[in-house]
């Protein structure tokens, strides 16, 4: 017998699928498919009231479910996420690292730690930065640092970390946020970057999948980091227990910052806050351990074992060959020095409210110059022509503005703690603001008041009247009688 020849499918009719019911599913709130079918049936019966044929056609919701499920993932997902995660269903390019050489590309990106340390310099509760700095190609952690707030000086002294220890990259790799596009590190001729000869490249804010390998690490290591602590207050921490700590916290915060004598409660709370010497004893440590013993699933395995970090980066130097450009300390104190653009006047040269003085500088006097500076000591500045020729070292003499020079780093916190004045202001505001009573609606005036009252007697008698006449003799008497 001869095959039977296939039917062809008729297609289905889906445009109410499509203008109707899709409006109500695909939108950015995330309603679930029965959500959405049932406000597309009040929608279609407002639409049909008038023709009770259409309203017996209303499709069911097995219909709906049915199309819904035909539909392929990244179709059924479009309109309902967007940015980051709607790339996240799209097609992607895989990199191939073995192409590049040790220290190629450093990619670098700073998380905020869930958990609770002693601020290094008051003593109170908050909460720290992270910033990693990792090799692309052996997936080794070069640097690292911790501070108060993911900013310029933060990422900059991550990478003079990774640079003291295992020299110069030929690119970094990191997001677009404020700490990163700080001039400090980017500015042309000024910025530490360009100074260093290494390309800074930035990814696309919302787009964190370009940085997949340092997001895949920041959702592992400051985690495991944070939980050996019990101040703790991420994921998989006890919800009541998180909110009983914070409120023991907030009292301990509101004790230090009164200078009032801590209760017994404050001084237990106490013992378990981390210093600031824990936590970078602790940072080392999850680092250690994990370029040393981690086998990452990215390198090559060895007996059957992933290969850790640290052993692919031996490895690769030892096949390859080392010509990774070293430091010495001179060149990373001066590089990692953040310049600035002044001009020169009659040798001096003012930073920040300081004045530099230096007899050399007569020699650029009111030309363009670049001043580079150290931000844990003011004392001094060096000077350098726009080509890099070296003008001198200026000394901090003569300040106008303060008794003692300033350092860039001092400013930063007088900066931080400005802005958070400013914002506990607001908050105050908008909490009196919320005390103050609606305005009532007031009655009319009472104009009575401005009529004089008809006085009273001063006694009343209450003796029995024989006659009219007695009667209206007293009210002549006592009364206002006329």
């Amino acid at each position: 017998m001869a095959p039977g020849q296939p039917k062809r499918k008729r297609p289905e009719d889906v445009v109410w699928f499509f203008g109707m019911f899709w409006p109500h599913y695909s939108n950015q709130n995330g309603p679930s498919v029965k959500e959405a079918y049932r406000s597309f049936k009040r929608d279609w019966y407002e639409t049909y009231s008038d023709q009770p044929a259409m309203l017996m056609a209303l499709p069911s919701y097995d219909a709906v479910i049915r199309l819904v499920d035909k539909l392929p993932l990244r179709e059924r997902m479009r309109g309902r996420v967007s940015g980051s995660a709607a790339k996240a269903f799209e097609v992607y390019q895989q990199r191939d690292w073995s192409q590049m050489p040790v220290n190629g590309c450093w990619i670098s990106d700073g998380k905020s730690l869930n958990l609770k340390v002693a601020h290094p310099i008051h003593g109170r509760p908050f909460t720290p930065e992270l910033t990693l700095v990792i090799d692309g190609r052996t997936r080794y952690i070069v640097g690292w640092s911790v501070s108060l707030a993911e900013n310029a000086i933060a990422v900059a002294d991550a990478y003079r970390h990774g640079m003291k220890h295992y020299g110069k990259p030929l690119f970094v790799y990191s997001d677009n946020g404020g700490g990163e596009t700080n001039k400090m590190l980017d500015a042309d001729i000024t910025g530490i970057f360009p100074r260093l000869h290494i390309e800074h490249m930035t990814g696309i804010p919302g787009n964190p999948q370009a940085r997949g390998i340092i997001e895949r690490l920041n959702g592992v290591m400051p985690d495991r980091l944070a939980k050996r602590f019990l101040t703790y207050n991420g994921i998989g921490a006890d919800p009541n227990a998180v909110r009983i700590r914070g409120q023991q916290m907030l009292s301990l915060s509101n004790a230090l910052r009164d200078g009032r004598e801590l209760t017994a409660q404050n001084k237990k709370t106490l013992k378990i806050l981390p210093t600031w010497r824990q936590l970078i004893d602790a940072v080392q440590e999850e680092i250690d351990d994990y370029n040393n013993h981690h086998g990452h699933s990215e390198l090559p395995k060895v007996n059957g074992k992933w290969m850790s970090p640290a052993a692919y980066r031996q490895w690769v130097l030892e096949q390859e060959g080392d010509d990774i450009e070293y430091m010495t300390d001179g060149e990373l104190r001066e590089m990692f020095m953040p310049e600035v653009k002044r001009v020169a006047q009659r040798g001096w040269i003012a930073l920040e409210n300081n004045q530099y003085f230096s007899k050399e500088l007569i020699t650029v006097d009111r030309q363009e110059v670049r001043v580079a500076f150290d931000i844990h000591d003011p004392t001094e500045v060096i000077v350098r022509q726009m080509d890099d020729t070296y003008v001198c070292t200026a000394i901090w003499n003569g300040n106008t503005a303060s008794p003692v020079p300033v350092a860039r780093v001092q400013k930063t916190l007088e900066e931080r703690a400005k802005r958070k004045i400013k914002l506990a202001e607001t908050k105050i505001q908008d909490a009196e603001d919320e005390l103050r009573p609606a305005l009532e609606h007031k009655a009319d005036t009472d104009f009575s008041k401005f009529i004089p009252m008809e006085s009273k007697p001063d006694r009343i008698s209450s003796r029995p009247y024989l006659f009219e006449s007695e009667y209206e003799d007293d009210l002549k008497k006592y009364g206002n009688y006329r």
